[in-house]
């Protein structure tokens, strides 16, 4: 994405930084390590764009979470039956922030707490549309996780929502807002992502798009990796 949504990706517009991003490490690393014998050729375009270039093989590969449906020309990991394969994924943890005034139990159940109220959430977010199939509203106006807060502490929304993909990461930032701001324990839900591939590409070279969904299966835990090395780098 061409949008600056530190730590995972860095920038802004079509020029990619270095370093680029949590999440742009973890790509590099999964291609060159499981057989392409090539950099990645990175493109950077605004969130909305990415799924669309995808389709039409404007771009061969690009991160894609959990969708109602997928196109044909969306190649991704199937399992034995055909169906596609939720082990061969990164799995990601979905937890919502409160105001601390509100003082919301421990115990409270965010799916069930916050269906009648706003939920804000990171504009392009791969989880938005499975949030709003669940039955809750979603307000993805902002585009990253310090604006939606703002919305948070004025009101506007009842509560955020973020990835909890390396807890330390996150607790680090919400210590800069000095108890004002806190995490219900409980998650709201549990999302998938892949490294989705453009089917011509896929069918031109399955060997390598296979050996990389399965890299990526065998070091689960590589993007949390990739974040704390940004976290130690942040002034």
């Amino acid at each position: 994405m061409d949008q600056n949504r530190p730590p995972y990706w860095l920038g802004e517009g079509e020029q990619v930084p270095e370093p680029p991003g949590a999440a742009v490490d973890l790509i590099r690393s999964a291609v060159m390590e499981s057989g392409f014998n090539c950099p990645p050729a990175l493109v950077r375009l605004p969130v909305a764009r990415l799924r669309v270039a995808l389709e039409a093989g404007d771009i061969d590969m690009t991160p894609l979470g959990e969708q109602p449906s997928y196109a044909q020309s969306i190649a991704l990991p199937r399992d034995r039956d055909g169906n596609v394969d939720r082990n061969r994924a990164l799995h990601n943890t979905l937890v919502v922030l409160v105001r601390a005034r509100d003082r919301l139990p421990a115990s409270t159940n965010p799916g069930e707490y916050f269906r009648g109220k706003v939920l804000g959430a990171t504009q392009g977010s791969s989880s938005n549309a499975r949030l709003r199939e669940a039955g809750l509203t979603v307000d993805d106006g902002a585009r990253d996780l310090e604006r939606n807060i703002e919305k948070l502490k004025l009101g506007r929304v009842d509560g955020v929502v973020v990835s909890l993909v390396k807890p330390e990461h996150l607790a680090a930032t919400l210590k800069r807002y000095r108890g004002a701001v806190v995490q219900l324990p409980q998650p709201l839900i549990n999302t998938r992502l892949w490294l989705a591939f453009n089917a011509n590409y896929y069918r031109a070279h399955p060997e390598q798009v296979e050996a990389l969904w399965s890299w990526l299966d065998a070091h689960r835990g590589h993007l949390g990796t990739f974040v704390q090395r940004y976290r130690k780098i942040e002034p």
